[in-house]
């Protein structure tokens, strides 16, 4: 099974990863044992290595010659509302506060109604508590060594 979802899987790579997919794909069934012994380890011991926690984040501009201190330079990853003023270089919610007055006075100068509702699901998965969840898989029955996996899994993920 193992072989199978290595060799299956899309060959992309993260810059963190110590060997690209291409050749990990080709060279994947002679280091099988070796990638089982790992995954088995990690599985039993309820343990997952901070390496693979580590995500790297690297914006990529859309020539290498155009301005690199310019956001609208960069290949769009569509993450990000055009509106969105949060994480972006001059913007704060000063920023969208004026934005948003700005567009309520228009509004009302123009004599239409205005509603406003104001979402931020951005960061909704890092608002589940993690204490509940794995209270909640161990009540449903995830035995010890697993449920040790999870919480390790849950816990210390970086990003560069």
């Amino acid at each position: 099974e193992i072989l199978q979802l290595l060799t299956s899987s899309n060959p992309t790579t993260c810059p963190l990863d110590p060997i690209p997919s291409v050749l990990f794909q080709t060279i994947a069934r002679d280091l099988l044992t070796f990638i089982s012994v790992i995954i088995n380890n990690s599985l039993s011991s309820g343990y997952v290595p901070t390496a693979l926690k580590t995500a790297r984040v690297v914006p990529i501009l859309k020539k290498a010659t155009l301005d690199s201190s310019s956001v609208t330079n960069y290949r769009p990853n569509q993450l990000h509302d055009p509106n969105q003023s949060g994480y972006k270089p001059a913007h704060s919610t000063a920023t969208v506060l004026i934005v948003v007055t700005e567009k309520l006075h228009a509004a009302k100068a123009a004599k239409q109604s205005s509603v406003l509702i104001l979402l931020d699901l951005s960061a909704a998965f890092d608002t589940v508590n993690y204490n509940i969840l794995l209270s909640v898989l161990s009540r449903l029955g995830v035995t010890v060594s697993a449920w040790r996996w999870f919480q390790s899994y849950l816990e210390g993920w970086s990003y560069q």
